[in-house]
Parts: C-alpha cells; structure tokens; sequence
C-alpha cells in the first residue's frame, strides 16, 4: 500500500508537468508568431565551396560585403551584393558599389584559343545571358551604385540575351527588375539641412523620392550619348528592352502592391504583416517583407526557397521590425544578415552634440542597423540553420570581433568575404 500511495503523488507530479510543458506551446493572442518556431532542419547542410563551386545545384555567392557609403581603409570588400546560382540560373541581390566587378569575376566565363602573339580570347563572353531576376532591397547608394554599370556594361557580357543552342541565333530576353517604388514624400529634416540652405535634388518632373522604374529611365538618360553610339554605331542590341520593371509599392501596370497600411513613413516604415509574393518560377519562389532602416521606405528583406533549401537577406534593418523578420526567416536555412560594429560606432561618433548632423547619423547606425551583439539573438528568433555575415559596417572589422555574433545564435555562423560561395543542399524532403 505505501508503494502505490507513493506513487500517486508522483503521477500527479509528471501529469502536472505535463500539463505545463504542453502549456508552453500553446498559441494566446499575445504570443509573437516568430516565438512559435518550428525544429531547426537538421538534414540541411550549407558548406563553403571552393572559388568555383561545387557539386551542389544552389549556391550562394557573396558579391560584395560591405556596406555604407564611401570606402572603407585596408579592405578589399566591395558593397552590398549577392547573387543565388540554381542551377545555370542567377538571381542578384543588390547591386552595391565594386559589385559589378565581382560578379565579372564569378561568373564571366570564355574559351581562350592560341594565336600569332600569345593568348586570346575567343570572341566575347555571353555569360550573363543566365541572369533572370534582380532584387534591390532598399535604393541607397551602397546597394544601388553598380546598377548603372550593370545596365550599361552588361549587354556586352550577354545580358537580356537568349541564344538558342541549336540555332545559335539570338533574342532578347529580358532580365527582370524588382525593387522599390516611390516614397511617396520626402524625408523629415532631422539635420536642419533645409534651414542651412541645402538643396533638395529633383526629378524633371519634380519628384524628391522616384522608385525603380523612374530611376531606371534617368539612368538611359543620362547615358544617352554612349548608349546612342553603341546602338547605331557599334551594333548593340536596345539597351532599354533588355530589363522589365517591377515596383513593389509602385501603381504601375504589373507592380506588386505592399500589403501594410503606412499612412506615414516619416512616423513608420514598418508595421507588423505578413510576408507577401514577389516572385516565383521552375527555380524559386520570392516573398518579401517591410523592414526597419528608417528612414528608408519601403525597405525590404527577401526569402529565397529553392528545392535545396531557403535563403533569406535580411537587407539593411534596425533589431526592431515588429517580428517581420522572425515571421519571413522562420525556418530558413541561411540568413544572410547585416552587421556593424558598435565599438566603431563609440569610436567614430562619440556624444555628438543633440540636433547635429554627427547626432543625427549616430541615431541612424544605432537603430537603423544591427550590432555584432545583437545580430546572433536575431538569428536565433528566426529559427535559421546558417547566419551569413554580410554588408559589415565597417568593411575592416577583425574577424575576431564579428566571430562575436555567435553569442546567442546555436546555429552555424559564417563571415561573409567577397567571391565566397556556399553551397546548399537538402535531404529528404521537397520544396
């Protein structure tokens, strides 16, 4: 009898604990939906390959770095940029300054043949006839200033361009462009630039803030002369019909309204929702999602799934993006993440002066981008298998400090370096 009666308070405990261990899973209206994380896929793997791949059919290859908007001292980094290889298909994310460089290094490729005096190549390469899609997450500069290049340089590389293998005749196919529509309105002066008689620089038309598709048409014309002499006199194909425009945000035919209600962006430029489609095809399918880089708006951070696994770019965002970024990650294989260094933050800026210019872009670093200690938590809420490291703020961080982001994070952490490729597979379960 005292066996049994012992034991009745000891089921009592275990139900009980039971009880509260289920509990715990339990879904209230309160509860973050980025806290209700599913298992990590432990049958994923991501493995830095060597320079020019590997056996696997997705890769991630980081372009360039870095991010901000000047040059950073004893570093080779470019700015912001990536592209994603599935298959013979490339997806570019961002097209930051130097990137254009790096992705000729990645990916142009050409037969070399033996003639009188040395070496040379045969004909021009047509590598970048297997770009499909760019996304730009936000339009500053460090993830803009290679665009131009890459609309003006990239035709000769094949750009746009189909050619049949069985036919060898060639076709325009265009690449398609999807980024930001406009702002709407301009910024809030917080540097009192207007009361010091800065000039606001408009559009023909008068815009302070244009989108993609109007930032694109400025660039041919700006461009006008060279791409005129390339077209009547040196047989390019139309500069112009070689990309389409998609604004996400913009109120053109085609464009992808954002799902969100931001009556004011100067007050808000993330609010809570749910991430939303951009784009899909036989290779990937693309959601995006509003994050915080205020003022920036829209800004946004893009989920990449593929057959071999999901990848997700974070763009340029502050920790607070009211769960955005925890809701589109969840359960990603790879986020590729933003990071700056806050002890160069202290260093750089000190304690500016309240309403200064110096006060206003400490404000900016500090809540408008993520910190090495703070960028390792974040991963871990968006339940990722991977934390890439990218657009290091500054492009010379010691590798040792950024190591410091896998405080925190119980998954696998990985410094970004330009021209990194890292291969990505998954076992056992389809897209």
């Amino acid at each position: 009898m005292r066996l049994r009666s012992a034991g009745i308070p000891c089921i009592l405990i275990a139900l009980l604990l039971g009880c509260i261990i289920v509990a715990g899973n339990i879904t209230t209206p309160e509860t973050p939906a980025y806290e209700l994380q599913r298992p990590r896929n432990v049958q994923s793997t991501a493995v830095i390959l060597p320079p020019f791949g590997g056996n696997y059919n997705t890769q991630l290859v980081l372009l360039g770095t870095t991010g901000g908007v000047g040059w950073w001292a004893d570093t080779t980094r470019a700015s912001s940029s990536s592209a994603l290889l599935v298959g013979d298909t490339i997806y570019i994310i961002d097209l930051g300054q130097g990137s254009t460089a790096r992705l000729a290094e990645a990916f142009v490729r050409n037969d070399f043949v033996f003639a009188k005096g040395g070496r040379i190549e045969d004909g021009s390469s047509i590598s970048l006839q297997k770009v499909r899609a760019v996304f730009f997450t936000h339009l500053h500069q460090d993830h803009t200033a290679d665009y131009p290049a890459f609309l003006l340089i990239g035709p000769g590389a094949g750009l746009g361009m189909h050619t049949d293998p069985v036919t060898q005749k060639t076709s325009i196919v265009p690449v398609k462009i999807f980024g930001p529509g406009s702002r709407g309105e301009l910024e809030a002066d917080k540097t009192n630039y207007l009361n010091r008689s800065g000039t606001i620089v408009e559009t023909y038309d008068g815009q302070t803030s244009p989108g993609l598709r109007q930032m694109t048409s400025l660039i041919w014309q700006a461009y006008a002369q060279t791409i005129n002499d390339m077209t009547l006199d040196n047989g390019y194909p139309d500069f112009t019909r070689l990309v389409t425009i998609t604004e996400i945000g913009g109120s053109g035919p085609g464009d992808i309204p954002i799902p969100a209600d931001v009556p004011d962006p100067n007050a808000d430029t993330c609010p809570a929702m749910e991430p939303f489609p951009v784009y899909s095809d036989e290779n990937i399918r693309v959601t995006a999602i509003l994050v915080n880089h205020s003022q920036v708006y829209p800004s946004f951070a893009y989920r990449f799934d593929t057959p071999d696994g999901s990848i997700v770019f974070s763009g340029d965002t502050g920790i607070v993006t009211n769960g955005n970024l925890q809701r589109l990650a969840n359960g990603a294989d790879i986020l590729v993440h933003e990071v700056i260094d806050e002890a160069w933050i202290d260093v750089k800026f000190g304690t500016p002066a309240e309403g200064t210019q110096m006060a206003a872009l400490k404000t900016h670093m500090q809540n408008s981008h993520t910190k090495i200690s703070d960028v390792g938590r974040i991963a871990e809420e968006c339940n990722v298998s991977t934390l890439v490291l990218n657009h290091i703020v500054p492009g010379n961080t010691p590798k040792m400090r950024l190591m410091q982001a896998q405080q925190n994070f119980s998954g696998k952490l990985i410094v970004g370096e330009d021209l990194m490729r890292i291969g990505i597979r998954k076992f056992g379960r389809a897209w």
